[in-house]
């Protein structure tokens, strides 16, 4: 089995560009075309697929635990 590799996050000036992006996108949307939930989606959607990939992550890392501890019980009844 292989070794599991720790989840990185992503890097800070990624970050920082996403966020200046949407404030952008934001403040277009509420002084251009004046409607706020416009602006507020891609934050939602970015923020949903985030916490989702994080989810999976997390799941992936326990399903990957249980089966190395059924292994180890395999291996100790033999």
């Amino acid at each position: 089995m292989s070794e599991r590799s720790p989840s990185r996050l992503p890097s800070p000036w990624i970050t920082a560009g996403i966020v200046v992006l949407w404030m952008a996108w934001v403040l277009y949307s509420l002084i251009i075309i004046q409607q706020i939930l416009l602006g507020l989606l891609p934050g939602v959607v970015l923020l949903g697929g985030y916490v989702a990939w994080r989810f999976l992550s997390a799941f992936e890392a326990i399903a990957d635990g249980l089966q190395r501890i059924a292994d180890q019980q395999e291996r100790d009844s033999e």
